[in-house]
C-alpha cells in the first residue's frame, strides 16, 4: 500500500464508523537512527495523538531487516509519541525484497524472531509490538514457523496476508492457511487479503476462524466497505452498493487535502492511482478511469469524474 496510504487518506477512510484501527505506510529501516521528521512525515498523526480526526489509533509501521536498526527507529518513534509499533514482513514488491526487506525474512524464521525480539526489547514494555507476514516466501512450508517466530518474539498481535510472496496478489486467497496458523497461536490472529465484499468479509472469518479482519485494497475500491461491515455486524441490515458519486466526492475531498501542500500535477496523479484501486471492482469507475487517465491538470481530471470543480478562492474542492 505504499503511496496510497497517507494520513489524509487516513482521516477520509476513518469518517463513518468502521475501522478500529490504522497502520501507516512502512518506514524503510536499513542501518541508522532516521530522524524525527521521517516519523512525522510519514505518521503525522504523532503530534494529534496518534489517531486520526475521527479518533481512530494509526499504528506505525517499520520495515527492515537489521534488528539493532529496528530496534534502535522503534525507540525512536515511541519517544515521539508512537503507541503501537508494527513490523512489515509481509511486502512483496521486488524492490524492497531485494534490498532485504518485507517478504524476504519469511525464507528464514529465526530472522523473524530476531527482529521481533530486537524491537520487543526494545519498546514491547512500553508500547505493542505487531506484526504482519505472508504464508511464506516461495512456499508455504514455513508459513507456521514464521506466525511462532513472531509470537516467540513477543508480537502481541499478527496480521496474516493468505498468499506467499510468489503469489503476489493473484486470486485465490487461502483464508484456510491462515486457520491453520491461528489455531497453534496464543496471540490474536488478523486475516487479510481479498476482502472486497461483505460477503469475502464473511467467507474470510469463517475459513480462517479469525475475529479480525485486515482491509487495504478493498477499502480503497470500496471506501465504505469497513462502514457496510460494521453496519452489517450491528444491524444485520446490508447496505446498498457505494454510488459513483459517493466515490466522486471522496476523490474530490482527497484532492483537496492533498492540494494543500503538493503541486496539482502531483495531487492529479495521486486522485488517478486511488481511481485505479476503486476501477478493479465497480464498472463506473472503470469507465471514468478510461476517460480520465491521460489527464495531468486536476480541474479537468475532477470535471472528468463528474463535474468537480476548484474552489480556489476557498482552497478547497468542491462538487458541483
Amino acid at each position: 500500500m505504499e503511496g496510497v496510504i497517507d494520513a489524509h487518506t487516513r482521516d477520509l477512510l476513518t469518517r463513518r464508523p468502521g475501522f478500529d484501527w490504522t497502520v501507516t505506510e512502512f518506514v524503510r529501516v536499513v542501518d541508522a537512527r532516521l530522524p524525527p521528521r521521517v516519523f512525522r512525515r510519514h505518521c503525522p498523526e504523532l503530534d494529534e495523538g496518534v489517531t486520526t480526526p475521527s479518533g481512530v489509533p494509526v499504528a506505525l509501521q517499520l520495515l527492515g531487516s537489521d534488528p539493532a536498526a529496528l530496534a534502535a527507529n522503534a525507540e525512536q518513534a515511541r519517544k515521539l509519541g508512537a503507541s503501537t509499533i508494527d513490523l512489515n514482513f509481509g511486502c512483496p514488491a521486488k524492490l524492497v525484497n531485494r534490498h532485504d526487506g518485507g517478504a524476504s525474512l519469511l525464507r528464514d524464521p529465526r530472522r523473524v524472531q530476531a527482529a521481533v525480539a530486537a524491537v520487543h526489547a526494545a519498546v514491547g514494555g512500553e508500547i505493542p509490538v505487531t506484526a504482519k507476514i505472508r504464508l511464506g516466501f516461495s512456499h508455504r512450508r514455513l508459513a507456521l514457523d514464521c506466525a511462532k517466530a513472531a509470537e516467540d518474539g513477543g508480537a502481541s498481535q499478527l496480521v496474516v496476508h493468505a498468499r506467499t510472496r510468489d503469489e503476489g496478489y493473484r486470486p485465490p486467497a487461502h483464508w484456510e492457511w491462515i486457520g491453520r496458523i491461528r489455531r497453534h497461536l496464543g496471540i490474536p490472529v488478523v486475516a487479510n487479503g481479498d476482502i472486497w465484499s461483505l460477503e469475502d468479509y464473511w467467507k474470510a472469518r469463517t475459513l480462517s476462524g479469525c475475529r479480525d479482519v485486515m482491509l487495504g485494497r478493498g477499502a480503497l475500491a470500496d471506501p465504505w466497505l469497513a462502514p457496510r461491515i460494521r453496519h452489517w455486524l450491528s444491524t444485520g441490515e446490508q447496505l446498498p452498493a457505494t454510488p459513483w458519486q459517493a466515490r466522486a466526492e471522496i476523490l474530490a475531498e482527497f484532492a483537496a487535502l492533498q492540494r494543500i501542500t503538493l503541486p496539482e500535477r502531483v495531487v492529479a496523479s495521486l486522485v488517478k492511482q486511488w481511481l485505479n484501486h476503486m476501477r478493479q471492482r465497480d464498472v463506473e469507475a472503470a469507465r471514468r478511469f478510461q476517460a480520465v487517465k491521460r489527464i495531468t491538470e486536476l480541474e479537468a481530471l475532477l470535471k472528468g469524474l463528474g463535474g468537480a470543480a476548484v474552489a480556489r478562492d476557498r482552497g478547497r474542492l468542491e462538487l458541483a
